[in-house]
């Protein structure tokens, strides 16, 4: 057998163990982070890192993996977030009832978004899931009697696990925390099984992946609920974390920052939207002079990456594993 196919066949296997055992070794080293006495200004950093990346392993799922061009994740994630809050201030729902609630309505919002995309693709999903996000931040700060217009919904200040003897920003911690966990394990479990090649196909070649008999109209409603649900989730912590709703923390901007994190990081892997969160969500801590260079700032390194590095940082990494092995 020809030894060098044979390492070019193992070299992705190898790169993707490499990858676990790294992940499984962050996961432990972030848990026991608060143990060290960290201040709660490096809590909020890796919190708001946490629920990017569920944001951004959501996404990937869509534009990375399926394909489509998705605009709307910042919607979804406040459909998720103001769910909560309308739930608790009408119905003194808790945190562990409104968050299931929060994934399921976001979920069925990805739906209804989904049905768009059996009809148009490309740039006309695009205009469409923009159009869609446009509308729902219209309607967040513009319906007064409802969502609070302009002034949200302000939330109580609740710590998760208050009961274990934990601060409000560890208890918070611990639960963005484990909530990324949870949603990068089904993102790896979606991406690696049947539903995963489907969207594959799809984004290879969508009319083959019919003609050889995929069901492309489901696997792409799952693509799209999934990615969907897991923004509603981070959009209940978030709302509960900052003691409110408001809708200019669900504009269009966050949907285009999401975006560049998973470009930036590498779609379709899975690992590249959680180091695109940390790139994008560390940068403005580091330069916050240049606060207001920031869009500047993300086009640029968006417009290199798809330049330079067109798989993102870890297809660049990948491709010098091949090399080296």
């Amino acid at each position: 057998m020809n030894t060098t196919a044979t390492t070019a066949r193992r070299a992705p296997r190898a790169f993707s163990a490499g990858w676990g055992v790294a992940a499984a070794l962050a996961l432990v080293l972030l848990a026991l982070f608060p143990l060290t006495g960290a201040n709660n200004y490096f809590l909020h950093v890796l919190i708001v890192i946490f629920l990017y990346v569920i944001l951004g392993v959501g996404l990937d799922l869509v534009f990375g993996y399926c394909g489509q061009y998705s605009f709307a994740q910042a919607a979804f994630y406040g459909i998720g977030g103001y769910t909560a809050a309308i739930l608790h201030r009408d119905l003194g729902w808790d945190l562990w009832a409104t968050m299931p609630a929060g994934i399921v309505v976001a979920g069925l919002f990805g739906l209804m978004l989904g049905v768009p995309a059996l009809r148009v693709a490309g740039h006309f999903l695009a205009i469409v899931t923009i159009a869609f996000q446009t509308i729902v931040f219209l309607l967040l700060s513009s319906w007064t009697s409802f969502t609070g217009g302009q002034y949200g919904i302000e939330m109580p200040r609740i710590a998760p696990f208050s009961a274990f003897g934990v601060s409000r920003e560890v208890g918070f911690y611990y639960f963005a925390l484990i909530a990324m966990a949870v949603a990068v394990l089904i993102a790896w479990r979606l991406a690696t099984s049947r539903i995963g090649r489907e969207w594959r196909s799809i984004k290879d070649d969508e009319l083959l992946a019919k003609s050889i008999g995929l069901d492309t109209t489901r696997a792409k409603l799952v693509a799209f609920v999934a990615s969907a649900a897991f923004a509603g989730a981070a959009g209940v912590i978030i709302v509960y974390y900052l003691q409110g709703a408001y809708p200019h923390d669900f504009a269009i901007l966050t949907s285009a920052t999401i975006i560049a994190m998973v470009i930036v990081g590498g779609r379709a892997t899975i690992v590249g939207p959680i180091l695109g969160a940390v790139v994008f969500t560390a940068m403005p801590e580091v330069l916050r002079a240049t606060e207001d260079y920031k869009l500047i700032i993300y086009g640029t390194l968006v417009i290199l990456a798809m330049t330079f590095m067109p798989m993102g940082i870890v297809g660049l990494v990948r491709r010098q594993s091949e090399k080296e092995g």
